[in-house]
């Protein structure tokens, strides 16, 4: 791993969210490049240096931004490497995205919520649009995860074809941390497989990935999404990977399972798409 961005907007969640990529990045050796962003319609970096000055209160409050970053952020999450800060205006997640790209990030470690968090509130939207649209794995937190958290990892899937390119993207995650992986079928009523079925589709994931310590299980429940947040407690485990199909054009009203997990429980949830 090279590269992790991490969107920073000054909220506990974004805290969360930088102290679990220092534990990456400490193990990974990847760069950690924290993003904050200026809220704006405007799509600032397209205008022309004329039409910029136009937007005098924008400006003021990007140069704030600079201002104040490296200190503040040294003082609450003081980090053995260099931090990258970038400070960007426009529409939050599509500045993140466009920032994840230009690094050629390896991953995204974000917070399940942002400033405008409320009790009871569903995730946040940006991160809901950055775990459809981006490319790169994305690991959404409410929580920091510590060192002990990054070596267990619930790997919940129905192992099918595309399931191998898909653990691929996090493979260097995996090996940097030497984590065991523990393989999840979730079979439900609706979707209720055989325990041949199953053990043979996770052997064929296991295939090439010989240096891996993989436990492999089978957990009923009545959805997917309570089995794999029920089976991480029981497990003590408090990182889950999900393999998430294409949803960039799906309504926001349309919720997938890994954002159903994320919601629900208290995990570190590793979006990773095939």
């Amino acid at each position: 791993m090279k590269t992790i961005v991490v969107p920073f907007d000054f909220s506990t969640y974004s805290l969360e969210a930088l102290k679990t990529a220092q534990k990456i990045s400490v193990k990974s050796g990847a760069t950690i490049v924290c993003v904050t962003v200026i809220p704006s319609e405007v799509d600032f970096e397209k205008l022309s240096e004329e039409a910029k000055l136009k937007y005098t209160d924008l400006i003021e409050q990007k140069t704030e931004a600079e201002e104040i970053l490296p200190e503040y952020i040294q003082q609450i999450a003081p980090a053995k490497a260099p931090i990258e800060q970038v400070v960007k205006i426009g529409v939050p997640h599509e500045q993140i995205l466009r920032e994840a790209n230009r690094s050629e990030a390896d991953m995204i470690v974000m917070g399940a919520y942002g400033k405008g968090y409320t009790e009871g509130k569903f995730i946040g939207s940006n991160l809901q649009k950055i775990l459809r649209m981006a490319d790169m794995p994305v690991l959404a937190v409410k929580v920091a995860l510590d060192g002990n958290d990054l070596r267990k990892i619930a790997f919940a899937s129905t192992f099918q074809q595309d399931t191998p390119k898909a653990f691929a993207k996090i493979k260097p995650f995996v090996k940097a941390f030497k984590a065991s992986v523990h393989q999840l079928f979730v079979n439900t009523p609706g979707n209720f497989h055989t325990s041949e079925k199953i053990q043979d589709g996770m052997k064929l994931f296991q295939a090439g990935n010989e240096e891996i310590v993989f436990h492999q299980h089978t957990y009923s429940a009545e959805e997917v999404e309570k089995g794999i947040v029920a089976f991480c407690e029981e497990e003590g485990l408090h990182l889950v990977a999900l393999v998430s199909g294409d949803h960039k054009l799906s309504p926001a009203y349309q919720i997938g399972v890994t954002e159903t997990v994320l919601f629900q429980g208290d995990l570190g949830v590793l979006s990773v798409k095939a």
